[in-house]
């Protein structure tokens, strides 16, 4: 894993190991490209190279962050309460919010950090929530905000609700398995947990920053924050949605 535009060019950015690779694969020379520890990866952040022995690295553990009822990102859940956001129907004749609406997409934002984090590997939202449709997506995003407000988006997952079905044999934590496969109605109205795998990722979030969670249902206002501005057709649904405060973002701490 490399740092931003890390594999623009990899014939380039990794030229002598590219070459040392197929000397060694392909010419049956010792290039010492197996020597040392299988997993290299770069720590944004800290701007520095890490080592491992196995990804994700054995020993990072799960810190499991609630998405609280007053929009903050915390240990503690607090009083048990929900958040609503509006998703509207695609189309020629798509409705526009009003004022008086829920918003299109809610955030969830840490206290300021007292010491760094390192995070480093899977990375799961698992959501209980509701829609007032039969199916809906859930867009999530995970940002870096530094002291001054600056955000960086970090890493990012999807899921559309009808395709919620886990391989549970092939999941771990942070690492649901998804197949995709076996499309189920939302339960209207009823909640329903699911289990969203965001990109693995490394970073390393500073003292004095905040981490924050942006979640969603449709993508296509260029106002809302994208991965290399790759965006999701809508689903096309209107749906209220209500995100309860039992969801929990996992995050894999080094």
């Amino acid at each position: 894993m490399l740092g931003k535009f890390g594999l623009t060019w990899p014939w380039e950015s990794m030229h002598i190991e590219a070459l040392a690779w197929y000397d060694h694969w392909l010419k049956g020379r010792d290039t010492g490209i197996t020597d040392g520890p299988p997993i290299r990866y770069f720590l944004p952040g800290a701007d520095e190279w890490r080592t491992a022995d196995s990804w994700p690295p054995s020993q990072a553990a799960h810190r499991e962050l609630a998405l609280r009822a007053d929009g903050t990102l915390s240990e503690d859940e607090g009083e048990p309460g929900s958040r609503e956001f509006m998703v509207l129907g695609a189309g020629l004749g798509r409705m526009k919010p009003s004022e008086i609406d829920p918003p299109s997409r809610l955030v969830w934002t840490s206290a300021p950090l007292n010491h760094d984090i390192d995070i480093v590997g899977d990375i799961e939202l698992r959501l209980a929530a509701s829609a007032t449709a039969i199916d809906t997506a859930w867009i999530a995003m995970l940002q870096d905000v530094a002291p001054d407000g600056e955000s960086i988006d970090v890493t990012a997952g999807w899921l559309r609700a009808s395709l919620r079905e886990v391989n549970k044999a092939g999941s771990r934590p942070g690492a649901p398995v998804l197949p995709c496969r076996h499309p189920q109605a939302v339960p209207r109205g009823q909640d329903v947990v699911y289990r969203i795998l965001l990109v693995p990722n490394v970073r390393r979030f500073k003292a004095g920053h905040r981490m924050r969670l942006m979640l969603t249902s449709d993508d296509q206002d260029p106002s809302t924050p994208v991965i290399m501005n790759f965006r999701h057709a809508s689903v096309g649904i209107s749906s209220l949605n209500t995100v309860r405060s039992s969801s929990r973002l996992l995050i894999p701490e080094l």
